[in-house]
């Protein structure tokens, strides 16, 4: 019988330092010893973008976590980012100084169809879980990617700015040996029994971009003459050019003198024999479109579709040996 007692006396022993790490656990002061933080932000920066391209880029929120030296435990964090300056969420807002606006939206994930919005938006929860080994600190990048959407009237010039208010940074942790707390108690502020929650803010941004000068030509149709027996009088044509320009992007279109040009004339060519031939601008014929910027259609882009008119004109030429006449002209698009 006296075994019997002994072991009685050993398993009360045990469950007595049970319930006094329990009791001194539960007596931390949690919120004073556990916490994260925004150490660092990276600028978020799309470089040049432009009107017709998808435009993306990343930044990182290094945070860092303080749990109790000795103590393995996990802890929840997520991150919010407030509208701030020029105002809105999804999509955010650039602003380049002189009333015109980019657009561009924040996500979670690199496939990027998980906003981040602030803390009272109602977005998906932009969260990630760690583990504070013995040591007390651990540390964890989170990845903000951002995104700017094609098809917007960009003027080019001036940068685009926009600087998001200030983040919140939420934190749970869990009990000692306990599994990493949820999305939601992080979002809440909740702390698991024996956890602890609490928060922080942080500055996110800037966010920068520029606008390319862009254009692009989208036409050149030909430009045909018809067939006549005789070329007693003069014959005339036209085709168009298309294009689009950024918004305040000054552009100018010039053309070739062609293949068979001579002395500055433009010349058509069949089997050897030619006709000449005139480009112009306008439908009077009177100015001519050459190959230099002085005789070059030139205007400002509106991240529009232009159509320009080319007039062309053959010569009367009596004389001219029948056959199938061709030139090619190349247009060159400056900005």
């Amino acid at each position: 019988m006296p075994p019997l007692r002994s072991g009685l006396r050993q398993d009360q022993g045990i469950l007595s330092k049970l319930l006094l790490v329990l009791l001194l656990w539960s007596s931390l002061p949690a919120t004073a010893q556990q916490s994260c933080r925004v150490l660092s932000s990276t600028p978020l920066d799309f470089g040049t973008v432009s009107s017709a391209g998808d435009s993306t880029a990343s930044a990182t929120l290094t945070v860092s976590c303080q749990g109790l030296p000795g103590v393995p435990v996990q802890v929840t964090v997520c991150a919010f980012i407030d509208e701030g300056t020029p105002p809105g969420i999804a999509p955010r807002r650039l602003d380049n100084g002189v009333n015109a606006f980019m657009n561009y939206d924040l996500y979670a994930n690199a496939a990027r169809n998980q906003l981040i919005g602030s803390l009272s938006s109602g977005h998906p929860i932009f969260y990630s879980n760690l583990s504070i080994p013995l040591t007390g600190t651990a540390q964890i990048n989170l990845t903000a990617y951002g995104r700017i959407p094609p098809g917007q009237n960009l003027p080019a010039a001036y940068l685009y700015e926009g600087f998001p208010g200030p983040g919140q940074l939420r934190y749970s942790f869990a009990a000692p040996f306990g599994g990493a707390p949820s999305p939601e108690n992080c979002r809440d502020g909740v702390a698991p029994v024996f956890g602890s929650a609490g928060q922080s803010t942080f500055l996110f941004g800037p966010v920068q971009a520029r606008a390319t000068a862009n254009c692009v030509l989208n036409l050149a149709s030909d430009l045909d003459f018809g067939t006549v027996t005789r070329l007693d009088s003069t014959r005339e044509a036209s085709s168009t050019i298309q294009l689009r320009c950024a918004t305040d992007t000054d552009w100018s279109v010039t053309l070739s003198n062609g293949l068979n040009a001579l002395n500055g004339q433009r010349r058509m060519v069949s089997n050897g024999n030619y006709l000449p031939y005139e480009l112009y601008r306008d439908p009077a014929l009177l100015i001519p479109w050459g190959d230099t910027l002085p005789t070059a259609a030139a205007d400002t882009g509106d991240n529009e579709d232009m159509s320009l008119t080319v007039y062309g004109q053959v010569f009367a030429q009596p004389e001219a040996v029948p056959g199938r006449y061709s030139d090619t002209i190349t247009v060159t698009l400056t900005y």
